[in-house]
């Protein structure tokens, strides 16, 4: 008699079995249940965005800096040397305020020698012109006597005015932002003393793409503007256009805009960084998609009321960054947001989720 050793291994007779149960288990469920298993196997899952109505501004946004709308750098009229000087930087000043003086003594000892020449000139006038009236003189003695006259008289008039203008006084209202000389300096009509800028109007210079030239020119005036100066921490500012350059710039094809801060710019100061934006067009009550909805820049995907995927050929017209009008027919459809760059024509989906364009 033979002995049987137990390996620990089924039968193969058992593995066969099992496997046709399998199979049969498999061919029972399809069989029973066969749109289940279709839609399992080819239903892929989608996200989808409803079109919102409402507004699609196009905005442009452009670098500069703030500055006065006008810097005014002072000169002395007549040399001298600067006895005193008031304004320092950041001095506030207005219209005809001192701002330094120059010595005076030169300039009025020159005015009492004019006065003195003006004095004799006109006494020896008087008396010319009694005697001319009177046929005691000639015409050549009475011509001689005015015309002495009337350059003694310029001079002392000049002697004034030299004498005045040894009072630097400030040609407008706004704060020092340099200060030049000290005192004690040579001055003279070609060393500054100090500049200063108008504070009361801020101005932000633009140099806008010429491709902008007609939009800026029929919308100047209700073109909605607005500032955004970092270092105020702030709200955007308003502006509105003060000037338009009439030409281009044909280095770098771009024109000067000029805007002025509106309302309240206390605390900002000339010199910084501004982002201006200005909305170049609008249009209001339009359906509009986000842009991650078109594949390829021309094509979008819906749903249709079978649950398929379907193409749509799309160029957007009218757009901004962020989103794209659609036409008014198709603004109840189901765009596919996310997963439409793996579907076909006809492919069954499952929406596994929906959200509002904008939101």
């Amino acid at each position: 008699m033979q002995r049987t050793e137990k390996t620990g291994k089924l039968p193969i007779r058992y593995v066969v079995l099992a496997l046709l149960v399998l199979a049969t288990a498999v061919v029972w469920f399809v069989f029973k249940h066969p749109q289940a298993a279709t839609a399992e196997r080819t239903s892929l899952p989608v996200e989808v965005v409803l079109p919102a109505v409402g507004t699609i501004d196009q905005t442009m946004t452009i670098n500069s800096y703030v500055q006065s709308d006008s810097v005014v750098t002072v000169l002395p009229t007549v040399s001298g040397t600067l006895v005193s000087l008031s304004a320092d930087i950041g001095t506030h000043l207005s219209a005809g305020q001192t701002i330094a003086k120059i010595d005076p003594e030169p300039y009025r000892l020159a005015l009492d020698q004019a006065k003195s020449a003006y004095d004799g000139a006109k006494s020896t006038f008087d008396r010319t012109k009694q005697l001319f009236e009177s046929g005691a003189t000639s015409r050549q003695n009475y011509d001689q006597a005015l015309a002495l006259y009337q350059n003694t008289k310029s001079q002392n008039e000049l002697a004034q005015l030299h004498l005045d203008y040894t009072t630097i006084t400030s040609p407008v209202d706004g704060t020092v932002i340099v200060r030049q000389v000290s005192n004690g300096a040579l001055v003279s009509p070609s060393v500054p003393v100090v500049t200063i800028s108008n504070s009361h109007t801020l101005v932000i210079d633009t140099q806008v793409p010429e491709m902008n030239a007609l939009a800026f020119e029929k919308n100047r005036a209700t073109m909605q503007i607005h500032a955004v100066i970092p270092a105020m921490q702030s709200a955007p500012y308003s502006l509105r256009i003060r000037n338009i350059a009439p030409s281009v710039d044909i280095r770098t094809r771009t024109f000067d805009v000029q805007c002025e801060i509106e309302g309240e710019i206390s605390g900002i100061l000339p010199g910084m960084f501004a982002r201006v934006t200005f909305v170049i067009a609008e249009r209001t009550g339009i359906p509009y998609l986000p842009f991650t909805a078109l594949v390829g820049g021309n094509q979008l995907w819906y749903v249709d009321d079978k649950e398929t995927a379907q193409p749509l050929e799309f160029r957007p017209s009218y757009y901004n960054d962020d989103y794209f009008q659609i036409p008014a027919d198709d603004a109840d459809r189901r765009f596919i947001l996310a997963g439409q760059h793996f579907l076909s024509a006809g492919t069954r989906v499952k929406v596994a989720g929906t959200v509002r364009a904008g939101k």
